[in-house]
């Protein structure tokens, strides 16, 4: 033994290496200068979404085994892993699906499903979306099941709605011509339509073929979902957009189906019991105990409501009144009067200057479009007065003088149901069972939580990209949007959690996986050696 004295640390830090190197054959002596970082891949977004898939929803059981799909040969992939990575990058990177492979091999989902990544291809995935597109009766039947049995309660209210999409080209045979709700006409349509419980998972959607009009897609459905889902009595709630006679006498046919819906704003008339006369006098000022001194009752800082009854056809109505939606409207109507009366002022200005006699029919149509433009057809009146007036040159020409004012009394009748919404539905005080009996103020919570299903659509549409589609085949456009709302599924799991255990600084499921995306797998090596393996990064705070 020899005594070495006093040492620095860093004397004692290189004894302490040296003898490290004698005590395992896997120790050697190296650079900082001659590590070399060779490679990277994300881990622990793809590990979390692989959790939520298996352990949560347990999703890969409602995919055929490779033998089931594969008589002649091994398969070397299966369907099931095929559709979680499409999922997964739906979630995390949405593209087309020949950007999956690029995507894919920037991951460790290899790694993670055990699977050669050499097999993820583009004509796998085209050969197993047609696989996947059949397993689609399944899955809805599974999640509704799922979700029945693990929270009822949830499932006691059912939201649905619709929305559109369009494609570029003229491959696509679901599309179909038509006037989409944010971009106009499109020559190339799609409907898409989306059925959630009351905590926002989805469990049926589709893509409907020869739609024409929201009215006429509701009654189908809801006798399909009856048959499929063996549905008891639930609640609906759907959009006003769906709101027609026949529709609602349908569902109170069924005796399935309890509902909740609203009028629109030139219905609210025709309904027993509502006089709007008495609110003539409502402004965006008006206090709330003149608000209640009208027969409302309060139902938060800015909403009111009286509950009108049951009517002669058994419909039970609630009147809701808002301050916001009251100063929203009357703020809309008078921008688009005025937006009107601006282009009416040219059209008359043009008349007063023609070169040209005018003729009456088509002065009088390019008006009324003026008019139906900004939707003020009600508030403006307007009228024609033949002139002749001459030209600089000495010519006569045949012209209108254009006369135009508002309406007063309409405008005023009009702003006695600003602010104004009403509830139907056919849930009473004598429905059975009890628990389905909601009062006022669970019926305006129900219909204002219909949002949830609009969100459903805008992160289909918007984060995880339903379009552009990539694919055009029938089975593959109905597939792709299978597996947009298999990634809704995991990204409303997300939600959910965050909104029962808010974590600082993470305000949604973006990011979540953002944070989760820098945890990766990185390949190290040394320079001048044989010396190479694979690291995981820490996972920091």
């Amino acid at each position: 033994m020899c005594y070495l004295g006093t040492l620095t640390p860093l004397q004692a830090q290189q004894i302490r290496n040296a003898l490290k190197i004698t005590q395992t054959p896997d120790t050697f002596v190296t650079t900082f200068d001659d590590m070399l970082f060779e490679d990277h891949w994300n881990y622990l977004d793809i590990a979390f979404l692989n959790y939520l898939w298996d352990e949560k929803w347990c999703l890969s059981k409602l995919f055929p085994s490779p033998k089931e799909t594969s008589k002649t040969r091994k398969k070397d992939i299966s369907t099931g892993d095929i559709a979680k990575i499409l999922t997964f990058y739906r979630c995390l990177d949405p593209g087309s699906y020949l950007s999956a492979i690029d995507w894919f091999n920037t991951t460790t989902c290899d790694l993670i499903l055990g699977i050669e990544g050499a097999h993820f291809n583009e004509s796998r995935i085209y050969r197993e979306l047609t696989v996947i597109e059949q397993q689609k009766e399944k899955i809805e039947q599974y999640l509704y099941e799922t979700m029945k049995s693990s929270d009822e309660e949830g499932m006691r209210i059912i939201f649905y709605d619709h929305s559109d999409s369009y494609f570029e080209g003229k491959s696509c045979q679901l599309a179909s011509p038509g006037r989409t709700k944010a971009h106009g006409f499109k020559n190339k349509r799609i409907v898409i339509s989306l059925l959630i419980n009351s905590k926002g998972y989805p469990f049926s959607w589709d893509i409907l073929e020869d739609y024409t009009a929201d009215v006429k897609t509701l009654t189908g459905n809801a006798d399909r979902w009856k048959q499929k889902f063996n549905l008891q009595k639930v609640i609906m709630v759907f959009d006003r957009g769906m709101v027609s006679d026949d529709n609602l006498k349908h569902l109170e046919d069924s005796k399935n189906y309890l509902y909740i819906t609203a009028l629109d704003k030139d219905q609210l008339n025709g309904v027993e019991g509502f006089k709007p006369e008495r609110f003539k006098n409502f402004t965006e000022e008006t206090m709330e105990n003149e608000i209640i001194s009208k027969g409302l009752t309060k139902y938060d800082d800015n909403t009111y409501y009286e509950d009108l009854g049951v009517d002669s056809s058994d419909r039970r109505h609630i009147l809701v009144f808002n301050q916001d939606l009251l100063q929203d409207q009357r703020k809309a109507r008078e921008k688009f009067i005025g937006k009107a009366m601006e282009e009416l002022g040219e059209e008359r200005n043009s008349l007063i200057e023609a070169k040209k006699s005018r003729n009456e029919n088509p002065t009088e149509k390019r008006i009324d479009e003026i008019l139906k433009k900004f939707k003020v057809n009600g508030y403006l009146d307007y009228s024609l007065e033949g002139e002749v007036i001459t030209t600089k040159e000495g010519s006569e020409v045949r012209t209108f003088n254009l006369k135009y004012g508002r309406k007063k009394e309409a405008i005023k009748k009009a702003m006695r149901t600003d602010g104004m919404w009403m509830l139907v539905t056919n849930i009473t005080v004598t429905t059975e069972p009890e628990e389905l009996r909601l009062s006022p103020e669970k019926l305006i919570r129900a219909y204002r939580d219909k949002n949830r299903v609009e969100e459903g659509f805008r992160e289909v549409k918007s984060f995880l990209k339903f379009r552009p589609t990539f694919v055009y085949r029938n089975d593959h456009v109905r597939a792709h949007y299978t597996i947009c709302i298999l990634a809704y599924l995991l990204d409303v799991t997300v939600t959910n959690r965050l909104r029962e255990a808010p974590v600082e600084d993470v305000g949604g499921v973006r990011k979540v996986y953002s944070t989760f995306g820098r945890c990766e797998v990185a390949k190290l090596g040394v320079r001048g050696t044989k010396c190479e393996g694979k690291k995981l990064m820490p996972v920091t705070d």
